[in-house]
């Protein structure tokens, strides 16, 4: 079975603390769960909105990385604080600017706090992929790795 791990440059190195942004494996791309960081690690933004529209980008250049976009998303589990308010009050706008019809599988769970105290929503995709899309992935040893 094939094993990718992927880390693109636009997101702080993983794998200095532990992990990889994201693993292929079993036909399937699954991804870390990505907040409002940038490659510095420093938090984008104080409300909602804001962290979400960043936590997508993040999710993005996964994306790009594998020559995948938001349309090829089979689900997404979301992780917000306080998600009584900040679900409709930020979160859901993002949502709906982000997808489209057909609209991927989608859980919400509320949490008292992330990894930060300053992050409010984290993001996890995934994606399944056929054998001839795995095949076209060329690791390139830095952003593609083997495993």
């Amino acid at each position: 079975m094939v094993r990718l791990a992927i880390n693109p440059p636009e997101l702080k190195d993983a794998r200095q603390i532990g992990y990889n942004h994201g693993i292929i494996a079993g036909g399937t791309f699954y991804m870390a769960g990505q907040v409002a960081m940038d490659a510095d690690s420093e938090i984008v933004g104080d409300d909602i909105r804001t962290q979400a529209e960043k936590a997508y980008e993040n999710v993005g250049y996964l994306l790009e990385a594998i020559d995948k976009s938001f349309d090829d998303i089979a689900k997404v589990t979301t992780h917000i604080v306080d998600a009584q308010e900040h679900y409709y009050d930020g979160y859901k706008e993002v949502y709906w600017e982000t997808f489209d019809e057909p609209y991927p599988c989608h859980t919400v769970l509320g949490t008292d706090q992330l990894a930060d105290e300053g992050y409010l929503v984290e993001i996890e995709i995934e994606v399944p992929l056929t054998d001839a899309e795995i095949n076209a992935i060329e690791p390139d040893g830095t952003v593609v790795r083997k495993l």
